[in-house]
């Protein structure tokens, strides 16, 4: 299913500035930290414990650790300053005014496409990288880089259910991604991030690219998932974050279209009010995504809105 929504994004300003400009940069005072994240030391002490966390199975059968109410409320302070700071034009998630389909359109005119996947990207990227990204790249002093580690998390590795996981991980791999970026320009080609999907896409993808792209992945401590590497050729269409490219546009994928069709006869087959209440909201979530891509969609899910509010008034 295609997910057009834009991805989460913490901006409660629209305001950016460079990374020496953020209230995090350069901390040095225990104290201070606490000020800016709004916590006692005590409190502090409590919520760097991972049982600071619940941790359970989603419906995938995907582990999730996500924080308690009030440490969640750290996280969403810490998030809005992170999510202040000036990003690399190649990264497509976890920010205002960008989501899987501006990553996508980033490689609109490609003739080639190469995308890799960062295998268990969050579990993977640990808390000695995280520190390292505070203390080297935010330039805190050693134990307030350890106290914001311990707050940001879960038994030494990013957590997976965080309001802030996207953000953590980015900026603990944030010199693997920037080489990435590199490696791209030095083949003039486009690069985009979206959380663990990297995409290449230009005239031409070089022989032996992807090979010095896992190498630098492996460099970082990370690895690519084999079976989600997909070289696309000139010819094909090309499928990237739920989105296909195809001769210079972006198109609803096939999949997706399918579902659409199944939710109408689903929905047509509904003999109560309750039924039809559940298939018109699935239904125009699916239309309202695809109207993302297909503007044609659009005048549909205004139109299932539409049924949808009526049936609920009847009720």
């Amino acid at each position: 299913m295609i997910n057009t929504k834009r991805s989460s994004s913490l901006h409660s300003s629209p305001k950016l500035y460079p990374l020496n400009q953020s209230p995090l940069f350069k901390l040095k005072s225990k104290k201070k930290l606490l000020e800016v994240i709004g916590l006692s030391k005590a409190q502090a002490d409590k919520l760097m414990l991972d049982s600071a966390y619940k941790e359970f199975e989603n419906d995938s059968g995907r582990k999730i650790q996500e924080p308690i109410a009030q440490l969640k409320a750290v996280h969403r302070k810490i998030g809005a300053l992170l999510s202040r700071i000036e990003l690399p034009p190649y990264l497509h998630s976890g920010r205002k005014k960008h989501s899987t389909l501006t990553n996508a359109e980033s490689h609109k005119q490609a003739t080639e496409l190469l995308k890799l996947d960062i295998h268990k990207f969050f579990p993977s990227t640990k808390a000695a990288k995280v520190y390292k990204a505070f203390a080297e790249k935010f330039e805190m002093s050693p134990d307030v880089a350890y106290i914001m580690t311990n707050i940001v998390t879960f038994a030494g590795k990013v957590p997976t259910g965080s309001p802030i996981s996207m953000a953590m991980a980015f900026w603990a791999n944030k010199d693997m991604f920037d080489e990435l970026s590199k490696l791209a320009a030095s083949n003039t080609l486009v690069f985009t991030v979206y959380v663990d999907d990297v995409a290449f896409s230009g005239a031409k993808i070089p022989k032996g690219l992807a090979a010095q792209a896992k190498k630098c992945i492996r460099y970082h401590g990370l690895t690519s998932k084999d079976k989600k590497e997909r070289f696309y050729a000139s010819s094909e269409g090309k499928l990237l974050t739920g989105i296909v490219i195809q001769d210079g546009e972006l198109k609803v994928r096939w999949a997706h279209n399918d579902s659409i069709g199944k939710e109408f006869a689903t929905l047509a087959e509904a003999k109560d009010n309750a039924t039809k209440i559940i298939h018109l909201e699935k239904l125009a979530g699916k239309l309202h995504a695809a109207g993302q891509v297909d503007f044609r969609h659009k005048d549909r899910a205004r139109f299932i809105t539409q049924q949808l509010k009526a049936t609920k008034k009847s009720v």
